[in-house]
């Protein structure tokens, strides 16, 4: 199977914001942020006697809705301007045994025995190289037989950890 894609800004920062807060931690930060908007707008709406909320209340909030994002931003923002790898148009031909990937200005061909770990998302394949680095594979370049035949692929995988995911029609029509 082969395709043609280039990932753009705009879906490689909503990919990484997605990543980025299904971690725990940081729904644990939004949570805390959200109990302290509560509590803020209980307080002044006087529905339950609440303490004033003092200073530090208001800078955890500006920290966590405000500065958190734009940090965030930023290192998304940074790290596609300065990779060559996210910026090409990429070739890619994936078989049973490897993937291969062209780009203007690189070539590489891995073994899918040789990868860390497989995760499918809605709207992209995450093949980990290692912990932090992964080839973004997007559905919409694929097609829905292309996404079947890499899923199909990924099952037969027994070296690399495969974390695979169903659309509900799938598995209405498998029942």
């Amino acid at each position: 199977m082969k395709i043609k894609t280039k990932i753009t800004f705009k879906e490689y920062a909503k990919l990484l914001y997605s990543l980025t807060y299904e971690r725990p931690v940081m729904r644990f930060l939004v949570l805390v942020a959200m109990i302290i908007v509560l509590w803020i707008l209980f307080y002044y709406l006087h529905i339950f006697n609440l303490p004033k909320p003092v200073i530090y209340q208001y800078l955890t909030l500006g920290l966590i809705l405000g500065a958190q994002p734009i940090v965030i931003y930023t290192t998304i923002r940074r790290i596609y301007k300065s990779s060559n790898h996210l910026n090409e148009t990429l070739e890619m031909q994936m078989t049973d045994e490897e993937i291969k990937i062209e780009g203007e200005s690189f070539y590489l061909e891995v073994k899918w025995e040789r990868m860390f770990r497989i995760v499918e998302k809605p709207h992209y394949f995450l093949v980990y190289q290692n912990s932090l680095s992964a080839i973004i594979i997007p559905k919409k370049d694929l097609g829905k037989d292309g996404v079947k035949t890499l899923r199909q692929i990924f099952e037969r995988l027994e070296t690399a950890p495969v974390k695979l995911t169903r659309s509900r029609d799938e598995a209405l029509a498998s029942q």
